[in-house]
């Protein structure tokens, strides 16, 4: 999934922006690799390689390219050891790079499964809870964890329509790829564009029936809440309580983690909703805090597919 978010979670929080202070490492959207690998040539190519050689095959090479990345960014390591510090987490830099290595796994499978149809795709997942009936749609909210947007895919295959809400990738022939992509599963992409309005597209779509489909705990812009953790404090996305709130649809928390069977746990928490009978700013504070502690509650019981690469801490 992309886009825009704890019994420690009773510390209060306060509105804020998105943007850690202080100097930090170049962006990744900076960095060679990222300008290199993200893009629509390379995403073909790697989904071509994958149908060629197989899954295990692909897992071995990007595990490779990891530990090359790892070698080549210690600074970038360094940023996600402190990541996993805020949630408790010591392993430092060794344990770092594992999460270095679980993400270019699960991109492995990403590439993979791109020539794979819906049914395939779905023989991959264990699919923990339920879904409530509604009448309307609803949000489904999740953080950059395990592979996030398998779980929006793989719901589609259960009669869930999914809408991906997502921010506007670099290129739009890449934006193109990834929605083709989606769309061959069943969802659609709803991508983000700078304009006020542009999120009332989401709106619609719940209002239509469809599930929208969103990260939150790595707001880029918006509005946003901190939330305590053990190590610190991280910014959440309010836009699922605030699209709660505008709509009147429950929120729900979907985590996706790479299970050591090599298929993909895809789990619906209980559904959260802001409460407009309380004043409207308390009601989304309370409401995003709710979110948070059911996502972070998840990420802490696997804390290594925690995928956050820029830092997080306040």
């Amino acid at each position: 999934m992309s886009g825009e978010g704890r019994s420690f979670l009773s510390q209060p929080g306060a509105f804020l922006v998105s943007s850690p202070p202080g100097p930090t490492p170049a962006p990744h959207t900076a960095r060679l690799a990222y300008r290199l690998g993200y893009s629509t040539e390379i995403f073909s190519t790697f989904a071509s390689m994958s149908a060629l050689v197989g899954r295990s095959a692909s897992t071995a090479v990007a595990s490779c390219l990891a530990a090359g990345y790892c070698t080549t960014h210690p600074d970038v390591v360094r940023v996600v050891a402190k990541n996993l510090a805020l949630l408790g987490h010591p392993g430092g830099s060794p344990d770092a790079a594992r999460v270095f290595r679980n993400f270019a796994v699960t991109l492995a499978d990403y590439f993979w499964l791109a020539g794979k149809t819906q049914e395939q795709a779905h023989e991959l997942a264990d699919i923990e809870g339920s879904l409530p009936t509604l009448k309307t749609g609803a949000i489904l909210a999740t953080g950059h964890f395990g592979f996030f947007e398998f779980g929006a895919l793989a719901l589609t295959r259960v009669g869930i329509p999914v809408s991906i809400v997502t921010d506007a990738e670099p290129t739009p022939g890449l934006g193109r790829w990834r929605a083709d992509y989606r769309a061959r599963w069943g969802a659609q992409t709803i991508e983000l564009g700078n304009d006020a309005f542009s999120s009332l597209r989401a709106a619609e779509a719940i209002t239509a029936g469809r599930f929208a489909a969103m990260l939150v705990d790595r707001p880029v812009g918006g509005r946003s809440l901190a939330i305590g953790l053990p190590g610190g404090s991280i910014p959440f996305s309010m836009a699922p309580a605030i699209l709660s709130w505008m709509t009147g649809c429950p929120i729900i928390p979907v985590s996706v983690r790479r299970t050591d069977r090599e298929r993909y746990a895809v789990r619906t928490g209980t559904p959260v909703m802001a409460d407009r009978s309380l004043p409207r700013d308390e009601a989304l504070a309370a409401c995003t805090r709710e979110v948070a502690a059911a996502l972070i509650g998840d990420i802490q019981r696997d804390p290594l597919q925690w995928y956050q690469f820029v830092p997080l801490s306040r």
